[in-house]
């Protein structure tokens, strides 16, 4: 009987599962992984830092919709990594983090970069296992990826001592079982009753919703969407990693679900009856109360926990999303009796949205230094619906957030509510990787790049070609505007003007410095068109964002200016 090691089945395991590239940086406790990689054909992307890595498996996760993993090694290679962890918990992306460990024997004894990697992932994954027994490498990883992508998706932990990877196991010592024999393959239905009662609601009401979230992405075909919105003709809002699932450009689709980046949800505050897919009632949406008390809400979500989480629902359905949308779909069509007429409220969306539209353009002023807007409505001719665009974090990008649009799933995306600055770097190379013959753009703060400005490295070892257009206003704008309004005062908050065109130059990129509006974008089709990893150093001026005057405005209570009527 053939022999191979702990390590051979591992790596065997996560091909079975679908995964074809690992993001990682090579250290003492995964060296046998890493060989066992080379041997089964799985593609390594070796990062310049742990947490850049397992941010890329992240968006390599998002992007694609299916589960990604990042192999680290133990000790400090797993506590740089963990960094992105709390990130991909909080935006619930199925990815796989995997990390070495010293020998068994030793655990307890302070042995090599002994930490308790268990205890330390546990409060930011769905579920946290030490594998300690060569013969279970299966069943680890089996429960590891059904956990991952059950439920709401996200991440999972799994251990693997370097003894374990170095013991040899005979084939008649494993278990065989598929994917396919572990893991639920049809889709939970809602219940009729209460489909059928979400559908009279729908029916019935004058001013409806329909807000898709993160778990939604992973669950709902796009189609699936657009016929729910197109039979009943109600609005289509979307956030988090559901954005695109309904085109931007769609008559019915009125963009982010988000009242600091797009006044058009404003409305929410308006509307009797909101369907949730997939969307918590948490902080963003002030715990319910975006909506009227007496609106009512249909949360389908395939966690029963968050069914009336922080405020009663008049209907809560636990089941795939997927199946929601069909069943309610089929049921509205069904539905007998009249409909109310809800062409006015469509009509008020559309007129915010126009009028929104129209705001921000005016706002590209052409002087310089130039406003931000001056940078997205210069480049938006090199942007279709198959580009990826990424955003980071700080203001300059949120007026980006507010204004471009999200066309298809995965290709807007932007940090999550815990991810780090610079991380939308890691994240449009996963973007890459995973849509190579698409154009992919990063947006990016002076600040936050300076986190992973060193992955372009890794862009160039492995030739990932994403452009990054970055904003430099040498500050911590957001914060900055935050401590000017709260303190009348900064502090801590400038940067030098560096020439970032300059510094990623010197890595091998392809770079270019902007300072005229009208050469924003004759720079990005350049940048775009050079076959290479490229950056757009663009000098721009400070300002407070819609999203940072929201938030001083909820803070202070100063409802005036852009953010009146606010309600996320």
């Amino acid at each position: 009987m053939a022999k191979l090691t702990g390590a051979h089945l591992f790596i065997r395991c996560l091909k079975m599962e679908g995964i074809e590239k690992v993001f990682t940086i090579v250290g003492d406790t995964i060296l046998p992984l890493v060989d066992a990689a080379e041997d089964e054909g799985i593609q390594f992307i070796d990062a310049r830092h742990e947490g850049a890595a397992l941010h890329m498996a992240d968006g390599y996760a998002r992007i694609t919709g299916r589960p990604a993993a990042g192999i680290f090694t133990g000790g400090p290679g797993f506590s740089n990594a963990i960094s992105a962890l709390p990130a991909i918990y909080t935006s619930e992306s199925p990815v796989i983090f995997i990390a070495g460990a010293a020998e068994m024997p030793q655990k307890g004894m302070s042995a090599f970069q002994e930490i308790d990697q268990i205890g330390m992932t546990t409060p930011v994954t769905k579920g946290s296992w030490l594998i300690h027994d060569k013969t279970r490498i299966p069943e680890f990883v089996a429960t590891a990826f059904r956990t991952a992508t059950t439920g709401r998706p996200g991440p999972v932990h799994l251990t693997l001592p370097i003894d374990i990877q170095e013991a040899e196991i005979t084939e008649d010592e494993l278990p065989q079982y598929m994917p396919q024999e572990y893991r639920p393959t049809g889709r939970p239905q809602g219940d009729p009753g209460l489909i059928e009662q979400a559908a009279a609601l729908l029916s019935s009401a004058k001013k409806p919703v329909i807000i898709a979230g993160n778990p939604a992405r992973y669950s709902v075909d796009p189609a699936q969407l657009q016929e729910l919105a197109e039979s009943t003709g109600i609005p289509v809002f979307t956030v988090e990693q559901a954005r695109g699932l309904l085109d931007d450009e769609h008559p019915l689709c009125f963009g982010y679900a988000d009242g600091a980046l797009n006044p058009t949800a404003r409305r929410f505050r308006e509307a009797d009856v909101a369907l949730l897919l997939g969307k918590r009632l948490d902080h963003r949406y002030r715990y319910g109360g975006v909506f009227s008390d007496s609106a009512k809400i249909i949360q389908a979500d395939p966690s029963a926990a968050e069914i009336g989480r922080n405020r009663g629902v008049a209907v809560g359905i636990e089941a795939d999303l997927g199946a929601v949308v069909e069943q309610i779909t089929a049921a509205c069509k069904a539905a007998s009796g009249s409909k109310e007429d809800i062409a006015p409220w469509v009509e008020q969306l559309n007129e915010d949205a126009a009028a929104w539209d129209a705001e921000l353009r005016a706002k590209a002023d052409g002087q310089e230094p130039m406003h931000p807007l001056d940078v997205y409505t210069n480049l938006e001719q090199h942007i279709d619906e198959d580009t990826v665009l990424v955003m980071d974090g700080g203001d300059y990008v949120q007026w980006g957030r507010s204004f471009l649009k999200a066309r298809k799933p995965g290709r807007f995306q932007r940090l999550g509510p815990l991810s780090h600055l610079g991380a939308a770097v890691p994240y449009a190379m996963a973007a890459k990787l995973a849509y190579p013959d698409s154009k992919v753009v990063a947006f990016s703060g002076d600040g936050a790049f300076g986190f992973y400005s060193m992955e372009y490295d890794t862009c160039i070892r492995h030739n990932i070609n994403i452009t990054t257009v970055l904003g430099n206003d040498h500050t911590w704008g957001i914060d900055k505007t935050f401590q000017v309004a709260y303190y009348n005062r900064a502090v801590g908050t400038d940067l030098r003007p560096i020439r970032y065109d300059k510094v990623v130059e010197a890595i091998g990129a392809y770079t270019e410095h902007v300072d005229k509006p009208a050469e924003v974008g004759p720079a990005v089709g350049r940048a775009l068109a050079s076959g290479r990893p490229a950056l757009v150093d663009v000098a721009i001026r400070s300002g407070a964002s819609p999203l940072a005057d929201a938030m001083i405005a909820r803070r202070t209570g100063d409802h005036g200016g852009l953010q009146r009527n606010s309600s996320v």
